[in-house]
């Protein structure tokens, strides 16, 4: 590869868009003698000892990983990206956080592949240089250049702004006292009509816009994207660890890791870190067993891989409950304590539900005042040696039994899962996931011989099904019967971090400091986090909805899509899409969702944000264009692998294009034109200005430092420099605490979802599961989907090199791999008469064109599924021609290669307008779908 920095920056900026906007010309202002890439990087950077050259801090956004970054400038060009050196993200030696900035030039964390071409994001030659409006219909792709305080003003003032009839602007649909339906009052005020919906957003940037959205316009309707990532796994693990929505292994001392679906090295995040910790694992003899229908990197890396049918999960989890409890291999001192001073006294410190009796006649737990032991509605209940008993009086209470307790039948969580593992014989679960019996046999067995420093681990894999939320949830309770919670080598808590909104005891109470902050009221148009019985709707049909209705979960973003396509519970007047991609992120949904948002009845005003023209945002009535996370700021913190303190700060590392804005300053200049509250020269009270992005995160970083206690410095602002000219807060030591983590969950972990058990279902008036069971793939309406005819199970994967639907513009990813395959096992591929490389259709019931894609044959893929990598089979972000102010600009199209099969996925027909999902923990179903493959 001939292609040298300078040559691609040069490339850059030759983007020949006719707008008002300095032409970017960084050839002169680059540094002589760096070697073209394919002679490879000298023994020592002479970027580190040049003067010229500065180094600022910041984090990546590569991927979901938030690694910490070090991005190397001169003259306002970023022309290189490492890794922080002190940040245990990017390394594990970390340099001491004293370590003078100066020094730390000599020293670089690690950066993966995706990391390093963030450069190629940034000096993207087809990015979004200042605000376009559409100059056709919604979709021609035919764009007219405008001004900011134009793309404002007729954003807030509303108008015939497209020749088709009046539409309401931001303005008009501020209204906090018109019902959206005065027969329907619970739905709220009109202002809910406004709905944001991000696709990649994070942590305090995610806290200024519903600053903006809900506090101070008043819409309830803010959303981000988790449930088309991995929202199951967090409510599950929510549900079974008192809320804490993410754990991982103590690699450092785990011996034995379960891991499904997870792909450490690969996607599962911190990938970085993630995978220098399984290289560790290994190097120190541990013991890694990987659950997954394709052989993974993990599974590569793997003692044993159990190759799974997709959507099974829970049944292979229920399988080794069962076993477990069969030979009596839990850790029953764990079990058996019921109450925080029980498992104290037995070294623990968190304590189990597996005593607690449950009433077999409404599903909740047995309460004091109800058994007539004198105590309240807040004392639980045991049998002690079958005598019932206040929980906070007993040391240990009996797993298994049943009682009728003052006339109230009852049975024991450990009974109830007992019994529900029970209902399938373990022949039954070795048929149903297509793995031999002794094969489970002996997982469990492996699984249970070491104690507490064995743990099972997820996250995508088993959860992203119609029955996520209760295969994720079977998942955890393996780790509650070996007792590994808060342990030394067990499932943790991860590390700590620092509260940037200054909740715990921070300088700057930011969310306080909102005088006039509204309260947003209404139903959310996805129907989360509220229950169907509580609606009019309800009252005047009873079951079923509509639609679902997700009161357990939230962010269901495939579900706001629907709600605005449908109306349903009240129609949206204004759409506004951050970065985000529905079209091509949402399984089955791509001509749907593209249907819908070209109908201006609709959504009579769409408006996104976004650094390119993208696959959605070309639909739009505006695009404003936002920076990249090069020229951003946040403040993070980091996932549970990383274990010390980490207290991340994005910050800018330079400004490309003039005329781009951040998402905040957008936000803020919207709120002071419509004079919201909360923003402004008194935004934070009088005389504390709101009116730029940094007013709102040298606050923050201002928390950070307060809350450690430890920057040097006599001023708040030495010691954000302090801070800034590190890249944030860390300290790699304190993890542990003896046998046990630092950082704990420290409270009542279920094997029972009491809150599950006593919700009905919307669609079937039937209340759901408290315990884990295995179901088939289902609709909405519980009907099993079964599509015969359609021999293949689809499922789709991440790899290092591209993630999301936004790396396929870095040309350094693209050639390693242009285009991805549809992968599929060689026998399966013999018996169609595929070689490798022939084109193949991909199609399924609710998309019978398919799509197309050259074929993969590996042994790899389990038989009866195929495979495809995400971030491919784009129509546009860059892939396609535009034009702008009359003239057309080249559109890329390399990056429309590889093929997205999404589009073969199934939609749910039972509702319609959405992809089959699972309606607890409210995820998208990517790995349900029944495909064929028919050669081309």
């Amino acid at each position: 590869m001939e292609t040298t920095r300078r040559k691609f920056l040069q490339g850059a900026a030759a983007f020949g868009v006719t707008m008002a906007v300095a032409p970017m010309v960084f050839a002169d202002t680059m540094p002589k003698g760096i070697p073209s890439w394919k002679n490879g990087s000298p023994a020592e950077d002479a970027l580190d000892t040049d003067p010229s050259v500065s180094f600022v801090y910041s984090t990546c956004l590569g991927c979901r990983s938030d690694c910490s970054l070090r991005g190397k400038i001169k003259d306002g060009v970023v022309i290189k990206l490492d890794g922080n050196p002190y940040s245990q993200m990017s390394t594990d030696t970390p340099l001491k956080y004293d370590t003078d900035p100066k020094e730390a030039r000599k020293s670089a964390g690690r950066l993966c592949p995706r990391g390093q071409a963030g450069l190629q994001l940034l000096y993207d030659p087809l990015r979004v240089q200042q605000p376009l409006k559409r100059a056709g219909k919604r979709g021609e792709n035919k764009w007219q250049a405008i001004s900011w305080d134009q793309a404002y003003k007729e954003i807030i003032e509303g108008g015939n702004l497209f020749g088709e009839g009046n539409v309401e602007g931001l303005k008009a649909v501020n209204d906090l006292n018109t019902p959206i339906d005065p027969e329907a009052p619970e739905l709220g005020p009109k202002a809910n009509q406004f709905v944001f919906l991000a696709g990649r957003i994070e942590n305090s940037r995610s806290e200024l816009v519903k600053r903006f959205v809900n506090n101070s316009f008043g819409s309830i309707n803010w959303f981000e994207h988790t449930t088309v990532c991995e929202q199951s796994h967090h409510i599950a693990t929510s549900f079974t660890f008192a809320g804490k929505g993410h754990l991982k292994p103590d690699f450092e001392n785990s011996k034995l890791i379960l891991n499904f679906g997870a792909n450490y090295g690969e996607a599962n995040f911190p990938m970085n870190g993630l995978s220098r910790k399984l290289a560790n694992f290994k190097l120190n003899k541990g013991k890694l067993i990987t659950v997954d229908p394709r052989f993974s990197v993990s599974a590569s890396k793997s003692d044993e891989w159990v190759p799974v049918l997709p959507g099974t999960d829970a049944a292979l989890a229920l399988g080794i409950i069962q076993w477990i409890i069969d030979n009596k291999r839990y850790d029953q001192s764990f079990l058996e304590a019921p109450s925080k001073d029980a498992a104290a006294k037995k070294g623990e410190s968190s304590w189990s539900d597996a005593t607690y009796l449950v009433r077999k006649d409404n599903g909740k737990y047995l309460r004091g005042d109800e058994a007539g032991l004198g105590g309240t509605k807040d004392d639980y209940v045991v049998l002690v040696a079958g005598v019932a008993t206040l929980a906070g009086k007993a040391d240990a209470g009996d797993l298994l039994g049943e009682a009728t307790i003052n006339g109230i039948a009852c049975k024991t969580s450990f009974q109830l899962l007992t019994e529900g593992a029970k209902e399938k014989s373990l022949d039954d679960y070795a048929k149903i996931c297509g793995v031999p019996k002794e094969q489970i046999v002996r997982v469990a067995d492996q699984f249970s011989s070491y104690g507490k420093l064995a743990v099972a681990d997820f996250y995508r894999g088993p959860v992203q099904h119609t029955n996520g939320f209760q295969a994720g949830r079977a998942v955890c309770i393996l780790n509650l019967l070996v007792g590994n919670v808060d342990h030394r080598g067990g499932y943790q808590a991860g590390g700590t971090t620092l509260s940037y909104m200054g909740d715990k005891n921070g300088k700057y109470q930011v969310a306080k400091l909102h005088a006039g902050a509204i309260k947003p009221k209404g139903i959310r148009i996805s129907r989360e986090q509220a229950n169907y019985e509580d609606s009019t709707e309800f009252k005047k049909n009873g079951y079923p909805a509509k639609r679902p209705w997700f009161p357990l979960t939230k962010d269901v973003y495939q579900e706001v899509v629907a709600g605005v396509i449908d109306g349903y519970p009240y129609p949206a007047k204004i759409l506004w899409l951050h970065m985000g991609t529905p079209a091509y992120a949402i399984p089955g949904m791509k001509d749907r969702v593209i249907a819908g948002f070209k109908d201006t009845k609709k959504i009579p005003l769409f408006i996104s944000t976004d650094i390119v023209i993208g696959d959605t945002s070309m639909y739009a009535d505006y695009i404003l264009p936002e920076v990249t996370y090069m020229e951003q700021w946040n403040a993070l913190g980091a996932p549970p692998t990383i274990l010390g303190l980490v207290a991340d700060v994005r910050q800018p590392m330079t400004h490309v294009l003039p005329q781009t804005k951040s998402l905040e300053n957008i936000c803020i200049d919207l709120a002071k034109r419509m004079n919201l509250s909360g923003f402004g020269d008194n935004g934070f009270g009088a005389g504390m200005p709101l009116n730029k992005e940094e007013d709102w995160y040298l606050k923050l970083v201002a928390n950070f430092a307060s809350q450690y206690g430890k920057i040097p410095g006599v001023t708040e602002e030495s010691q954000v420099k302090y801070i800034l000219d590190r890249g944030g807060v860390f300290d790699a030591g304190g993890a542990y605490e003896g046998l046990m983590m630092k950082s704990k969950v420290a409270s009542l972990c279920t094997i029972y979802a009491e809150k599950v058990a006593t919700t009905k279902d919307s669609m079937t008036g039937k209340t759901f599961d408290g315990i884990p069971a295995y179901y088939p793939v289902r609709d909405a309406k519980d009907q099993e989907i079964k599509d015969d005819g359609y021999p293949f199970i689809a499922t789709t994967y991440k790899q290092a090199f591209q993630t999301h639907s936004r790396t396929i513009s870095a040309p350094w990813l693209t050639e390693i791999q242009p285009e991805n395959f549809v992968e599929m096992n060689n026998e399966d591929g013999q018996k169609l008469g595929l070689n490798d490389g022939d084109l193949v259709k991909v199609s399924g019931p609710s998309n019978k064109d398919g799509v197309k894609g050259k074929v993969r044959l590996r042994p790899g893929v389990r038989p009866g599924v195929v495979i495809a990598s995400v971030g491919y089979g784009h129509w546009n972000y860059g892939a396609a021609d535009a034009v702008i102010d009359g003239k057309n600009v080249p559109g890329d199209s390399k990056r429309g290669k590889g093929v997205n099969i999404n589009y073969a996925m199934r939609v749910d027909d039972s509702i319609g307008n959405v992809c089959l999902e699972d309606k607890i923990g409210g995820s998208c179903s990517f790995y349900d779908s029944r495909v064929k493959v028919e050669k081309v």
